[in-house]
């Protein structure tokens, strides 16, 4: 059993607030804890639920772990469903950007789900900074962090940006009325790619800094692709 006053800092992380004044935030789940122990993230502690212990003895060796009732994880666990075992790791202190390298720049995404498979999908294609918009979801909401899967333990920078210190990149930009993603123009050098909420699209302010604006044409049927999935296919081809 844990101490009450830890078990309050866990419950208080569910909040943004508290995850910014603590300078902590939560991940849950075998795989993400074993993606942030191999990319040596800053973890405080790991707990899991007893069963959970029995099943997985020997897995942990290198780090402490504490064990908690059936009921008290799902007191602490930002989860419906907790999947046994949960730890708390620091926040990244990031320096400033590499801009020698390219970005991804998110335009107002709100959909934890999909902040999470952009994450994945940007480190998946070797794209490890990840600028962010003032109306995007805390990218170490709970609900990112599960669906991201890890890929937080990878990034090199994930911070808000100004745009215009984007001037020297090749700015591409995701919109259904824009060139067709054959006709992208992959000059050599840096760029930086910016994805917008599938309600709402990018900004005005974000197209008028656009220097080409690519969209996926539409082979079958659908209103619309996610997101993530979008991103993915334009990075295949910005990658090749």
């Amino acid at each position: 059993m844990t101490s009450q006053r830890k078990n309050k800092r866990i419950r208080s992380l569910h909040q943004k607030k508290f995850r910014d004044n603590h300078g902590l935030f939560i991940i849950e789940g075998l795989r993400t804890v074993k993606e942030a122990l191999s990319a040596k993230a800053l973890i405080d502690f790991v707990l899991t639920t007893e069963s959970f212990a029995i099943k997985n003895s020997g897995l942990f060796n290198s780090i402490k772990i504490e064990t908690v009732s059936e009921l008290e994880m799902r007191q602490l666990s930002p989860s419906a469903t907790p999947p046994g075992i949960l730890a708390i790791c620091k926040i990244p202190v990031f320096n400033s950007p590499n801009m020698n390298k390219n970005f991804i720049y998110l335009d107002g995404i709100s959909d934890p789900g999909n902040m999470g498979t952009i994450l994945r999908t940007a480190v998946w294609f070797g794209v490890y900074q990840v600028a962010l918009s003032k109306g995007c979801i805390d990218p170490y909401n709970p609900k990112v962090v599960r669906s991201a899967m890890g890929a937080h333990f990878y990034l090199s920078w994930l911070d808000q940006i100004e745009l215009k210190e984007l001037n020297d990149h090749f700015f591409f930009g995701a919109d259904q009325r824009g060139q067709t993603i054959k006709e992208m123009n992959k000059k050599p050098g840096k760029w930086a790619l910016a994805m917008g909420s599938e309600g709402h699209g990018l900004s005005d302010i974000v197209k008028s800094q656009l220097d080409q604006t690519i969209a996926i044409p539409k082979v079958g049927k659908g209103e619309s692709l996610n997101v993530g999935i979008a991103m993915g296919i334009l990075l295949q081809e910005l990658t090749r």
